[in-house]
């Protein structure tokens, strides 16, 4: 069995309500045709680089899926058919393209949050990660001197303090 990639552009004007059911008729559609479904991505709503159909946006949409090839064509032509997919394409991938189902940032959070004291210690370390990369490397020098050996423009609480001249 071979991996393939499919992407395609949903009508911008469909509902909310309505992108799960063509995702769902475009996944049933390609398990009638044989093939495996691996991994799913909703890219979102994105600014087409040309207008297609009139429609100058799109909700781009991931499916990596195994098959044996056959289908491929009447999944291309299943895409041509319905008038909400404004543009598609599959491509062959090989194995270790097949990207991992990945686990957002907030889902993280919110799992470490069923353990007592674990949001505190992830929040601490990326402080500290913050921190470490902001900080201004510490320096030996006791006082910045011109090439030419004068000494350096009076730093900014030098500048605040009046100075004093007699008459």
């Amino acid at each position: 069995m071979r991996y393939y990639e499919a992407v395609y552009i949903a009508h911008p004007n469909i509902e909310q309500d309505d992108l799960p059911k063509l995702i769902e008729e475009t996944k049933a559609s390609l398990q009638k045709r044989g093939g495996e479904l691996l991994y799913e991505e909703i890219m979102g709503k994105k600014r087409l680089a040309y207008p297609i159909q009139k429609q100058r946006f799109g909700t781009y949409i991931l499916l990596q899926f195994r098959g044996d090839g056959a289908g491929n064509a009447r999944l291309n032509q299943d895409f041509d058919l319905n008038d909400n997919i404004l543009a598609h394409m599959i491509v062959r991938i090989e194995e270790d393209e097949v990207r991992e189902a990945r686990v957002d940032a907030s889902e993280e959070a919110l799992a470490a949050s069923e353990e007592p004291g674990m949001v505190d210690e992830v929040i601490e370390s990326e402080d500290q990660d913050e921190e470490e990369s902001t900080a201004p490397p510490e320096s030996d020098t006791e006082e910045l001197m011109s090439p030419e050996g004068e000494e350096s423009p009076p730093s900014e609480e030098e500048e605040l303090e009046p100075e004093v001249t007699e008459k």
